[in-house]
Order: C-alpha cells, then structure tokens, then sequence
C-alpha cells in the first residue's frame, strides 16, 4: 500500500476497550466497522441447536468483523466476546470500503478467508454432537 493511503487508514483507526466478559459484537448486529486486536484474547460462538457453538479463539494480532462488512447485508455472523481485558483498534466501513476500492485484490482475498471461515461455521454447528 502506499504510505498516503497507510497514513490515512492508520489515522482513521479507533482504540476501543472492553472488559472481560463482554461482547464486541453480536450475531445478527449490523455491522460498521471491523476490528483488529491489539492486545487481550477474546472468543468467538455462534448460536447452534443446542447452544452456543465455539468457532474460534483470538489474541493479539487477530481480526475480525470483516466478514460483515464484505456481506450485502452487513450482518454480524457471530459473537465476539473478550475473555480479558480487550483493547482493539477498529476501522469503520467507510475506511475499509476506500481500502478495497483501493486494492480490489484485498477485496478477493479477503472474500475468500471469509467463505472459508463460513463454511467451517456451519459445518461445527451441524457436525456438533450434543
């Protein structure tokens, strides 16, 4: 990325904090921003048959909230919710959607990680034995 635009994206992102325990965000929520995890692990479940299905752990480093802002609906797919104390950068849809339209190859990149990530969804809640 040229560093014009990485200035501006590194100026757009928004420190939140969360304490542990609490969601980030909600499956089903609309979504308006993604989130990059700067420090503290958090987890992520989805509603299943029988209860809350866990899909994944995520620390430092991790993103998530992508999945929304990539679907036409801009529906949050899970529930993200820190374990510790959270510190995230976010990044708005405004910003984002400027990246992609930037880079389309983010775009198709990302698309692909997100169907990935959907396909292992449904297959740990309907594979999941009670």
């Amino acid at each position: 990325m040229p560093a014009e635009l990485l200035e501006e994206l590194a100026a757009s992102l928004r420190e939140e904090q969360f304490p542990a325990g609490r969601a980030v965000v909600a499956e089903g929520q609309i979504g308006d921003c993604l989130y990059l995890i700067e420090s503290g692990c958090a987890e992520v479940a989805t509603a299943g048959p029988t209860g809350l299905v866990l899909l994944a752990s995520l620390e430092s480093g991790d993103l998530f909230g992508e999945i929304a802002l990539l679907n036409s609906t801009r529906r949050r797919q899970a529930t993200v919710k820190a374990l510790t104390a959270l510190v995230t950068l976010s990044l708005s849809a405004a910003a984002f959607e400027k990246v992609l339209a930037t880079f389309p190859e983010t775009r198709l990149d990302l698309a692909t990680s997100a169907e990935a990530l959907l396909t292992a969804k449904y297959l740990k809640k309907t594979l999941r034995t009670p």
